[in-house]
């Protein structure tokens, strides 16, 4: 059988890294990428050589370049329509989180990919991590009962580092780090309650960054350099699933342009009478995930960092034991989701499936977080539509 074709939509660190991961598959070969960035696109063109073409923009991309699989790996606000455009040609899409910055974007998708005849999939890679699949094993086995209750935590050690030097640190870009950084977190808590959320409350603040300096200063000009913890080395950066961004934006982390929440806390309710809350943190000492279920017959805890030191407790109602558990650890990033989340979609696209496996919840997830960042501006509940294919 032929390798199937791969086109690229976005040319950054993500996006050359799902294209050299797709390319290196057996059964996949990358054969465009585009970017409106120059830099960017030139940066592809020195990885990738002669393997394949590149273009200013994806429609020049699709009008000359066939393909089998499309990959959304653009900025944010350009996930919409990169997807929708994909759809429309038929192909296969895995397409980045978070889904799109709207709940009427997110909905545009699942429209499209009903439309249309290939499968989708959001890269919430973290659902194929061994800590998540396990702790879904024991829900299934209904070790804890129902769930009533859940709390989660991300602490984000690399906030400073990942978001507040670049255009992630305005609104007007990525709406909320909630969205941008915390729908990971709460796809795997929709997943977990196994329910639509219906409600969001959310209360936000920027507490530690942000500030008076100019919108342009940037770290490599700086005369502080050798002494701020959030220096950032424009020259290589890498982040936490090992891509070495090598045209870094180096802002100032105290710029005047600022406006992005450093630590949120919200509250959800669910269709099932389930209750959530979530705290994500951009300023801690420290960087994981805490999550925390309740239900009608025990607790269970779950911690993840990228170190896989995966722990999981179950401690059950009237009883004094506590059961340990420590899933293995896999090779790749996201705690071993970045290879197993691929190799799912490849077998997908493989078999020709019209599928869109957890692309619903991964509407949710982003749902969540824009009902929230409107909750933390309005200080009022904001309610969560439903969605519903045709």
């Amino acid at each position: 059988m032929s390798q199937m074709r791969v086109a690229v939509s976005g040319a950054g660190g993500r996006g050359r890294y799902l294209a050299r991961a797709f390319d290196n598959h057996p059964a996949t070969r990358l054969v465009a990428v585009s970017d409106p960035a120059e830099g960017a696109l030139g940066l592809a063109r020195e990885e990738f050589g002669d393997r394949a073409q590149y273009f200013a923009s994806q429609e020049e991309m699709l009008d000359r370049v066939g393909c089998d699989i499309g990959v959304v790996a653009s900025w944010d606000p350009a996930h919409k329509d990169n997807a929708v455009a994909f759809l429309g040609r038929d192909v296969h899409v895995f397409l980045e989180k978070p889904m799109a910055q709207t709940i009427d974007d997110c909905d545009a998708i699942l429209r499209a990919w009903e439309g249309s005849a290939g499968c989708l999939m959001v890269g919430l890679e973290l659902r194929y991590c061994t800590l998540c699949q396990e702790m879904r094993r024991l829900l299934d086995a209904g070790e804890i009962g129902s769930v009533k209750l859940g709390m989660a935590v991300d602490n984000v050690s690399v906030g400073g580092q990942y978001y507040y030097h670049n255009n992630r640190r305005r609104k007007d870009f990525i709406r909320s780090l909630m969205l941008e950084k915390g729908t990971h977190t709460l796809d795997l808590m929709n997943w977990f309650i196994g329910s639509d959320p219906v409600r969001a409350f959310g209360e936000g603040g920027l507490d530690v960054f942000g500030g008076d300096e100019p919108d342009d200063k940037r770290c490599r000009d700086c005369d502080e350099k050798d002494t701020c913890p959030y220096y950032r080395d424009v020259s290589g950066f890498v982040m936490d699933y090992g891509e070495q961004l090598k045209q870094a934006q180096d802002g100032c982390v105290w710029a005047r342009e600022i406006d992005v929440d450093d630590n949120s806390v919200i509250t959800v309710r669910y269709a099932n009478g389930a209750k959530m809350t979530y705290t994500e943190c951009h300023f801690t000492p420290d960087y994981n995930r805490h999550f925390t279920l309740i239900g009608d017959r025990g607790r269970m805890y779950g911690f993840y960092n990228n170190e896989q030191e995966f722990l999981i407790r179950v401690e059950k109602r009237h009883a004094t034991k506590v059961d340990e558990y420590h899933p293995p650890r896999r090779t790749g990033g996201h705690g071993g989701g970045d290879p197993a989340i691929l190799e799912a979609f490849v077998q997908s696209a493989l078999a020709g499936e019209h599928t869109c496996s957890g692309a619903v919840d991964a509407r949710n997830s982003a749902a969540i977080a824009i009902a929230a960042a409107q909750s933390c501006e309005t200080n009022q509940a904001v309610d969560i539509p439903t969605f519903s294919f045709a």
